[in-house]
């Protein structure tokens, strides 16, 4: 019995430092996502909350196979599940429109010339943020502030000795300062993939990568990162080696991104980010959809 006893003591201890070992591990990806996290979210302008789908995710796909294009809407209609956000019903009017054409970047820009008014709203880093990353595609999303609640804002006028001004206010109560009154609904996302970097990729992987970019205003990246955790946002990027799909830091963003307050801000996402991959919410989430 003792020899027994002996034996088992010896083989809990290297259990017991391979627990020690995991946990660092996982402490030091946590920092690692944190400021990663921070560096791909695109700041709002005017320190404005967090663009966010408050709607179902309704999609729309073109400018390939129907058919192909009805498994790449499953897969990210599968990934909005496993985040517990909402999808349309059947016959629900787009929300998210997602295609592919050839010369993406272009095709956008003559989209600006023949359509001004799709891109009326936004300021001018905006637009150009549509064109950075790696251009692999350019993604765009049309928002607009409300109350906390979802409701519009009123819009006041008001004239001055030279001009008019128009101004949305909010008239809901504000319990303190510490929280923003308004929160930033996404309307609208457009997904336009250059048809000849996206040859080559697997449905999989242009889904998930569609599925982050859509439902966070994120940067991809344009060259491969010296310090990061595995992400689909390389999937374009020039000699880097691109994961299958959506990965643990993937997951732990987008649901750290989803449970924050409507109101916050996006230097919440820093803490947010580092907390979902600490406390395994990004590995469950993956092993969750990699097993539905």
């Amino acid at each position: 019995m003792a020899s027994w006893a002996a034996l088992l003591s010896a083989q809990d201890v290297p259990s017991e430092r391979d627990a020690i070992v995991v946990t660092a591990k996982r402490a030091e990806q946590a920092e690692v996502a944190a400021e990663q996290g921070k560096s791909i979210t695109l700041k709002p302008s005017a320190d404005a909350p967090l663009a966010r789908h408050y709607a179902p995710i309704c999609i729309k796909i073109f400018g390939i196979d129907p058919q192909f294009g009805e498994v790449i809407a499953e897969q990210i209609y599968h990934n909005v599940r496993t985040l517990k956000l909402q999808v349309g019903q059947s016959g629900c009017a787009p929300n998210v429109w997602i295609g592919f054409v050839s010369d993406s970047k272009h095709q956008v820009e003559s989209l600006r010339k023949q359509e001004p008014a799709m891109f009326a709203e936004m300021k001018s880093f905006e637009i150009d943020r549509v064109f950075g990353g790696s251009g692999g595609a350019q993604v765009w999303h049309a928002t607009e502030s409300r109350s906390l609640d979802g409701r519009p804002l009123p819009v006041m006028e008001f004239q001055t000795d030279t001009r008019k001004i128009v101004v949305k206010a909010n008239q809901q109560y504000q319990g303190g300062r510490l929280v923003s009154p308004t929160r930033t609904d996404i309307n609208g996302t457009i997904v336009i993939f250059d048809s000849a970097r996206a040859n080559g990729k697997t449905v999989q992987q242009l889904a998930d990568y569609a599925t982050f970019r859509i439902l966070a205003p994120v940067q991809d990246y344009d060259k491969v990162p010296e310090r990061a955790l595995p992400t689909i946002l390389t999937l374009f990027t020039p000699g880097a080696d691109p994961p299958g799909g959506l990965t643990e830091f993937d997951w732990a963003y987008l649901s750290a991104y989803y449970k924050l307050d409507r109101g916050a801000k996006a230097s919440a996402v820093h803490d947010a980010a580092r907390q979902a991959v600490l406390d395994g919410t990004g590995q469950t989430l993956s092993e969750k959809a990699a097993g539905d």
